[in-house]
């Protein structure tokens, strides 16, 4: 019995010595597989997300344009910059899109502007995008508001939109 409580005593001792602290498993992600697209991507697969910098840009455009400072606006257009509206229309070049923004904007109030989400992206060709889904109340000179949502996205370089492509549409409630 002596020999039996010996065991017992040593045995727990060796339990209460043993750390209990439990050791966490490495798990080394697995790298996704290759996505086989139903579509093929013609321009870049494979975007990761950008900087923050082009998201401040694009926020500062929208804001100059709200607030109709039009040379403001123009500081962050490329000289060579392509837009593409939702109408269809396509301006080249930073006075054409100037000046369709004062003609657009001049008209009109926006009101309670808001952002739903504003993603930097970067493509495998290395091309910085900032798509922005956005959504304001606009008003327009004789007083009537419509609510309006967008989907945007502009191409930077060197810290200038170079391309911007625009969509939206009215909400009906």
């Amino acid at each position: 019995m002596k020999k039996l409580l010996i065991c017992f005593f040593v045995t727990g001792s060796l339990m209460a010595c043993t750390s209990t602290e439990k050791k966490s498993t490495e798990t080394a992600e697995k790298a996704p597989e290759k996505l086989e697209h139903i579509y093929k991507p013609t321009y870049t697969d494979n975007f990761k997300i950008g900087g923050e910098e082009n998201v401040m840009i694009a926020e500062q455009f929208h804001k100059a344009g709200f607030d109709k400072d039009f040379e403001k606006l123009g500081s962050f257009i490329s000289d060579t910059a392509v837009f593409y509206g939702e109408d269809g229309t396509t301006l080249k070049g930073k006075a054409a899109i100037v000046d369709y923004m004062k003609n657009s904007f001049s008209e009109i109030t926006i009101k309670n502007y808001s952002i739903g989400a504003i993603i930097p992206v970067v493509g495998e060709n290395g091309h910085q995008w900032v798509d922005i889904w956005d959504q304001a109340e606009i008003v327009t000179k004789d007083g009537k508001s419509i609510k309006y949502q967008w989907a945007d996205a502009f191409r930077f370089e060197n810290g200038k939109i170079v391309m911007f492509l625009g969509y939206g549409k009215a909400i009906k409630e």
